[in-house]
């Protein structure tokens, strides 16, 4: 019986506050099943962006498994672009780099997926494969191969991994989101297939997240059922009232442009955007297309 199944799938979901709220519970667990509970207790606390409290509670005395997500909490939290943040975000490699020096380290299917995200967000895709391609059958490895390889557009890569992984992991929650991506990415009937797996996993009011929403939308907007994608993201919005989630806001971007909405609906989403989340990929690639039109404007003269 695999005692955290449960909490596994909330946290794939992007449940994380039932996450924080188990894995804090006294729910009685195997010594086994206890130091996996704490691990995606700090993990949830890290997707909310909690990075203190996961920084403070775990200590240098701590397993690897631990150790390994205090770091990943050190990293995002440098991310911020600071001069100060930028020192530790490159003593947070460097002690990576000492923990995967360990031989042993590099068989703990902890360290693989928190090293792999770790380079995933530096850009380092191969760094992260070279950690990850030693996973034994680790669903959450294969994940992150599987995007990685969608980042480098090797559909076929993606689409191979992905094979080889329905032989042992067909029904699991997290394949078939992987399964749903991948669809995302080929396109066609593909599309429908996707939708309908968000749609399956949000029937269960505890995986009715943001990201599951979201994962709807994308859907929606590629079906083209723009007003239905539009309906989506704004329950996100209502259920999120405290913090607009980035990722939604950028597909509210998209969407009310497809639709038509006035220039200050759009505008004020990236406003929006600007402040939660500055330094997104989105608005970099915004500003450099903006960069481009204006470049070329200037070749034509005004009469």
């Amino acid at each position: 019986m695999d005692e955290l199944f449960g909490l596994r799938n909330l946290f794939y979901a992007g449940s994380f506050q039932q996450v924080i709220n188990e894995g804090s519970s006294r729910t009685s667990v195997s010594e086994s099943a206890k130091l996996e509970r704490k691990i995606y207790l700090y993990r949830a606390y890290i997707a909310q962006g909690k990075h203190n409290i996961v920084i403070t509670e775990i200590k240098d005395s701590d397993p690897i498994d631990l150790r390994i997500v205090k770091l990943l909490a050190v990293f995002l939290q440098s991310k911020s672009g600071s001069q100060a943040s930028e020192t530790k975000k490159e003593e947070a490699l460097k002690e990576l780099k000492e923990i995967l020096g360990d031989t042993a380290n590099l068989s703990n299917a902890t360290v693989q997926i928190i090293a792999g995200m770790i380079y995933y967000h530096e850009g380092l895709f191969e760094d992260a494969l070279k950690v990850l391609v030693r996973h034994n059958r680790n669903l959450e490895c294969v994940a992150l191969i599987i995007q990685i390889y969608l980042q480098l557009d090797r559909l076929d890569l993606a689409k191979r991994e992905i094979a080889a992984t329905k032989t042992w992991a067909e029904d699991a929650m997290l394949a078939q989101l992987i399964e749903a991506w991948v669809g995302l990415r080929t396109g066609g009937d593909k599309y429908q297939e996707a939708y309908y797996i968000y749609e399956e996993i949000a029937q269960s009011p505890s995986s009715n997240t943001v990201k599951v929403l979201n994962g709807q939308a994308v859907c929606n907007i590629h079906l083209g059922r723009y007003p239905e994608a539009e309906n989506l993201l704004l329950r996100v919005e209502a259920l999120n009232k405290s913090k607009s989630d980035p990722d939604t806001l950028v597909n509210l971007i998209v969407v009310s442009n497809l639709i038509g909405k006035p220039t200050e609906v759009v505008n004020r989403y990236i406003t929006q955007l600007k402040e939660v989340a500055p330094n997104h990929v989105f608005l970099q690639d915004l500003d450099l297309k903006t960069s481009l039109f204006d470049r070329s404007a200037q070749r034509f003269a005004l009469v």
